[in-house]
């Protein structure tokens, strides 16, 4: 079997959200080496995005924008949209993580995690459905993985509250996006990592 051709993204065209630093830049290397043809980043931190982007080269376009917001998320497909007619993979891995005692755990700690672990990924994927719906086929479909954790599947010693709501919550809307988004040939998938050492991840650290 050709494993090469298995596994090759040649003429594709993807979003990785988070795709500055940590586990997002991990799938930006691998799909530069799998051959893919353009990948978008997007990340909050301007500075993070360009580095990235200078790195890697110019197969490689920043787009910083916050996702907390499904006004910025309808703006990123837009820029998306200006530049591509189709999208091939969407990966939904921009997240945060919040800690506070119980009896102290905040709102805004609630919300911040919510909104970019849960709320993102959904209204990021309705946004870009048109493009992804151009790319896909049965033959070849299109795909959204989203990126969740281990930590919704079982307790971490640690309050935080949010990111565990957050994490099984996705892993559950992942199985309702994939169930509607299949009559569009678009595969929705998630996968959970461990302790990744990144800057995120300081206990990993």
């Amino acid at each position: 079997m050709d494993t090469k051709a298995l596994f090759s993204l040649e003429g594709r065209t993807a979003l990785i959200t988070g795709g500055s630093r940590g586990i997002g830049k991990m799938f930006v290397e691998g799909f530069l080496d799998a051959g893919c043809e353009r990948i978008y980043i997007t990340a909050r931190k301007v500075d993070q995005v360009e580095a990235t982007v200078a790195e890697f080269g110019d197969r490689i376009v920043g787009i910083p924008m916050d996702l907390s917001t499904v006004e910025n998320c309808k703006a990123l497909a837009g820029q998306i949209a200006e530049r591509e007619d189709k999208l091939d993979i969407l990966i939904n891995n921009a997240g945060a993580a919040w800690g506070e005692p119980f009896e102290e755990f905040s709102e805004a700690g609630w919300d911040k995690v919510m909104d970019i672990n849960v709320k993102s990924p959904f209204f990021l994927t309705q946004a870009l459905h048109g493009l992804l719906k151009n790319a896909a086929s049965p033959e070849r479909p299109a795909k959204v993985i989203n990126i969740g954790s281990i930590d919704g599947m079982r307790l971490n010693p640690w309050d935080t509250y949010s990111y565990h709501a957050s994490k099984s919550s996705i892993l559950y809307l992942t199985k309702r996006l994939a169930a509607r988004l299949i009559r569009d040939n678009i595969i929705v998938t998630a996968i959970a990592p461990g302790a990744f050492e990144s800057d995120m991840n300081r206990a990993a650290r």
